[in-house]
C-alpha cells in the first residue's frame, strides 16, 4: 500500500463555496473546508446556535480547535470522522483527495441539531461563557432538521465532498499540463536561441 501524500494546492474557493450553500440550504449548520496545513478555505455558517457559539462566546476557540483537529485527522488517516463538538452537535469531517493516495484538504460540517433541553443548552453557555439566554434564544432560532432529512444530508455531505475532489482533482492536472506545456516551450525556445547563437 502506497504511503497517503499530503499536498497543498490553490483551492478554487468560489466553487466551494458554492457547494457549500448548497449544503447549508439543506442542513443550516456549519460548514468548513481546510486546506493540507488546516487554513480555512471556505466556511458558511447558516446556523443561529453556531454563530453565537462562535462569535459572541469568550471561548469560540473551543469550536474551530476541535472542528481543525477532527479535519487533521481525516487528512492524516485519509478517513472520515464523526464526533459530537464541545457544543453538542456532530461533526462529520472527510478527506478531500484528488486521487488514491493524494489528500489535499477535509470537509468538515455539523450534521446533527442543537440540544432542546434548557438544562444541556445553559451547560453548554457555561462552558463558552457565553449568556445562556442569547445561547437558549439562538437554539429557539434554529429550526430543528427532521431525522430523515439528517440522514439524507450526511449522504448529501459525503457526495458534496466527493464532488469538491473530482472539481479540485481536474482543476490541479489542468494546471500541471498547462505548466508542463509552458516548460517544454521556454525549453524549446531555449534550444532554439542557442541553435542561432551557434
Amino acid at each position: 500500500m502506497e504511503p497517503i501524500r499530503q499536498l497543498k494546492i490553490d483551492f478554487e474557493k468560489e466553487i466551494i463555496s458554492t457547494i457549500q450553500i448548497y449544503l447549508m440550504s439543506i442542513l443550516n449548520t456549519n460548514d468548513v473546508v481546510y486546506d493540507i496545513e488546516g487554513d480555512v478555505i471556505s466556511e458558511i455558517n447558516a446556523s443561529a446556535y453556531c454563530k453565537a457559539i462562535r462569535f459572541v462566546s469568550e471561548r469560540k476557540d473551543l469550536c474551530l480547535s476541535y472542528s481543525r483537529e477532527l479535519a487533521k485527522s481525516a487528512m492524516h488517516f485519509k478517513k472520515s470522522f464523526e464526533e459530537e463538538c464541545p457544543g453538542g452537535l456532530t461533526l462529520l469531517s472527510l478527506p478531500i483527495c484528488i486521487d488514491e493516495n493524494t489528500v489535499v484538504g477535509a470537509h468538515c460540517v455539523t450534521i446533527s441539531n442543537p440540544f432542546r433541553s434548557k438544562f444541556s443548552v445553559y451547560d453548554i453557555a457555561e462552558q463558552f461563557n457565553v449568556d445562556a439566554r442569547i445561547l437558549w434564544d439562538a437554539v429557539k432560532k434554529t429550526p430543528p432538521v427532521p431525522r430523515p432529512i439528517l440522514k439524507i444530508a450526511r449522504e448529501q455531505v459525503i457526495l458534496a465532498t466527493e464532488l469538491m475532489a473530482k472539481i479540485l482533482s481536474r482543476i490541479h492536472s489542468i494546471k500541471e499540463s498547462e505548466a508542463a506545456m509552458s516548460k517544454k516551450y521556454r525549453d524549446i525556445e531555449e534550444i532554439f536561441q542557442n541553435h542561432k547563437k551557434g
